[in-house]
C-alpha cells in the first residue's frame, strides 16, 4: 500500500493542521478580506485606476442604492464613519458623487453616483470582477455555490449573535436602571 501525503493546511506561512476549525475559519476570513483588498488595490493600480477598495465599496453601494446616508455607508463598506466621510469629500471634490439633502433627515446627506462616477465605476467593476473570476477559478459552479451558502449562514449565525447579546445587554441596563431608582427612592 502507498501512502501518499497531503499538503500541509497553510495560509500565509501558518500552518492549520492541529488548529480547530472555530478558530482556523475565523483566520481564515480576515486573511481572505485582507488577500481579497490588496489584489483589487494592486489590480486598479495596474489598470491606472485610481481608486481604493473602500472608494469602489461606497461606489458600489451608491450604485446599487442611490441615496444612502454616508453613516450607513461607513457600516457597509467596514470603514468608520470618519474614513467614509473623509472618502466622501475627496470622491466628491473628484466629481465621482454628488451630495443632496436627506429626505427623511436634515441632519444626513444623501449620496449619488454622478455620470463620471458611474463611467469609473463600470471600470473599476470590470477590473473587479475579473479579480473575483481569478478568486474562484478553482471551484466547480457546486462549490462556489456550497461555498456562499456556508459564508451566508455564518454571516446569520453572526447578526442572531449581535441581536442576543445586544438585547441581553439592553435587559441588564434596563434592569439595572430599575435597580438604582428604587434604590434611590429608597434612600429618600
Amino acid at each position: 500500500m502507498r501512502i501518499v501525503s497531503q499538503p500541509a493546511r497553510t495560509a500565509r506561512g501558518v500552518s492549520f493542521e492541529a488548529v480547530p476549525p472555530e478558530h482556523a475559519v475565523a483566520y481564515l476570513l480576515k486573511n481572505l478580506h485582507h488577500s481579497l483588498r490588496q489584489a483589487l488595490d494592486e489590480a486598479f493600480r495596474q489598470k491606472g485606476i485610481d481608486m481604493s477598495f473602500a472608494h469602489f465599496a461606497m461606489l458600489h453601494q451608491l450604485d446599487s442604492e442611490p441615496g444612502i446616508a454616508g453613516a450607513e455607508l461607513a457600516r457597509r463598506a467596514y470603514v468608520t464613519a470618519q474614513t467614509m466621510n473623509t472618502i466622501l469629500r475627496r470622491v466628491e471634490r473628484d466629481g465621482d458623487i454628488e451630495r443632496r439633502p436627506h429626505p427623511a433627515t436634515s441632519r444626513a446627506d444623501s449620496w449619488y453616483v454622478t455620470r463620471g462616477g458611474q463611467a469609473r465605476f463600470d471600470r473599476a467593476r470590470v477590473v473587479a470582477e475579473a479579480v473575483w473570476t481569478r478568486m474562484l477559478a478553482a471551484f466547480s459552479e457546486r462549490d462556489r455555490r456550497q461555498l456562499q451558502d456556508l459564508l451566508e449562514r455564518c454571516i446569520s449565525a453572526l447578526d442572531a449573535q449581535i441581536v442576543e447579546v445586544r438585547s441581553t445587554a439592553n435587559g441588564k441596563s434596563a434592569a439595572n436602571g430599575k435597580s438604582a431608582a428604587r434604590k434611590n427612592q429608597k434612600r429618600r
